[in-house]
């Protein structure tokens, strides 16, 4: 059987994270994680074995969650205010005066709504034509954020991680069976998008 290049790809770098308005597609971005350095995705999975006649019979794995975390090296306070709920407020005056501010880590922001995500790498196809890869996250339930640092030279890195939960919608809203060729209640973590 021959290897479809053109759909055999390697990514390499990270160029995008995001938060998705959660209405329409994957390019549409509520809250972009500028300067994101680092994002790992790691499934949280169970298993079982059955056990007979003093040997495993089979195992039977399944999948709970997936853990996202993405570091990036500035401040958004648009992002933080939609990820937490709170409110930014400014002094909305230019000058020596002028400030932002948001409440960090207060009791309301520990329990908002989930929301779609989306991870963006360059990629190549096997034949070496750029292409884009994203993981698309449909429902990702997010931690208060941290930070590391400030270290010497190295400067402040925030922290944003969250659980990505099952979910038999897409990051639109839409059930999966509508827009896939999946049975109907089907749910996914998210999925792989190739594109140009």
């Amino acid at each position: 059987m021959a290897v479809d290049l053109a759909r055999t790809i390697e990514a390499f770098s990270l160029s995008h994270a995001a938060i998705l308005d959660g209405t329409t597609g994957a390019e549409q971005v509520d809250g972009d994680i500028y300067g994101v350095d680092e994002a790992n995705l790691a499934p949280n999975i169970g298993n079982f074995d059955n056990e007979g006649d003093d040997t495993i019979l089979s195992t039977w794995f399944w999948l709970n969650y997936a853990e996202i975390t993405v570091q990036g090296g500035y401040v958004p306070f648009k992002l933080i205010a939609l990820m937490t709920g709170e409110t930014m407020t400014s002094s909305g005056s230019a000058g020596p005066s002028e400030y932002d501010q948001i409440q960090m880590w207060t009791d309301r922001s520990m329990n908002v709504a989930p929301k779609p995500m989306l991870v963006r790498m360059p990629a190549k196809d096997a034949n070496g034509n750029p292409v884009t890869l994203d993981f698309v996250l449909y429902k990702v339930q997010f931690q208060p954020i941290t930070f590391t640092g400030p270290k010497y030279k190295t400067g402040l890195k925030v922290g944003y991680s969250g659980r990505a939960l099952m979910s038999a919608n897409d990051e639109t809203g839409t059930p999966l069976s509508t827009n896939y060729p999946v049975p109907s209640g089907t749910k996914a973590v998210g999925r792989l998008i190739k594109h140009l």
